[in-house]
């Protein structure tokens, strides 16, 4: 009786931003900050809210249109935009709510240090050209660093600036976890994504399984 939705953002056909998956809710709260940059005023903001299903394709919820020629120049305007699916056009498929500030280029940079946070990005100035989602799903036959013969393993993403960290799934050495993390490219080229594996310990320093 719920979904896990995100949110994809798209100008002339190109996906320009996607927020994170709220599990289990169908009243999400993101609170991201996204700066985009515009070209062509005329050219829409697609928007498109999709339910994340692990293994398997995507559910469509519903879409929705924001036309930039109606936005105020410097005037934070909130938007209501009302979710529809092309194929039917009556059904009632939610709302979302964004607040929008629409700058000329020359203010950009006080823009940007004002209100961009991608993935607490630190390298403000650099538009990302692309989005790698990775699922951890699960671990197999981990080390054990606990004397129970067990660990409470954790696993650390690192890409550039932008760091994830899982969940903890205590005393087992198969841990599942089903989790998912997008990490922005800033280059063609992309990079490499540092992956290690710990065990956590309450009180004293987290035990490094593996790389």
């Amino acid at each position: 009786g719920t979904s896990d939705p995100y949110v994809k953002f798209k100008l002339g056909g190109k996906e320009v931003f996607r927020s994170k998956t709220i599990h289990k809710n169908l009243n999400p709260v993101w609170e991201e900050k996204a700066y985009i940059l515009i070209d062509n005023l005329r050219e829409p903001l697609y928007i498109k809210v999709f339910d994340y299903d692990f293994g398997l394709q995507d559910d469509f919820i519903g879409s929705a249109f924001l036309d930039l020629t109606s936005l105020e120049l410097n005037r934070q305007t909130d938007v209501t935009l009302s979710l529809k699916d092309p194929h039917y056009p009556d059904h009632d498929l939610g709302s979302i709510f964004l607040s929008v500030l629409l700058a000329p280029g020359d203010q950009r940079e006080a823009f940007q240090t004002q209100s961009l946070r991608l993935s607490d990005l630190h390298r403000k100035s650099q538009l990302w050209r692309g989005i790698v989602s990775v699922t951890l799903i699960e671990g197999r036959e981990l080390k054990a660093m606990d004397a129970n013969g067990l660990s409470d393993p954790y696993v650390k993403f690192r890409l550039g600036h932008q760091k994830y960290k899982s969940k903890i799934v205590p005393k087992t050495l198969n841990p599942q976890w089903r989790e998912q993390f997008d990490f922005h490219l800033y280059d063609e080229r992309g990079g490499i994504i540092d992956i290690t594996v710990w065990d956590k310990d309450v009180g004293k320093k987290d035990d490094f399984i593996g790389r």
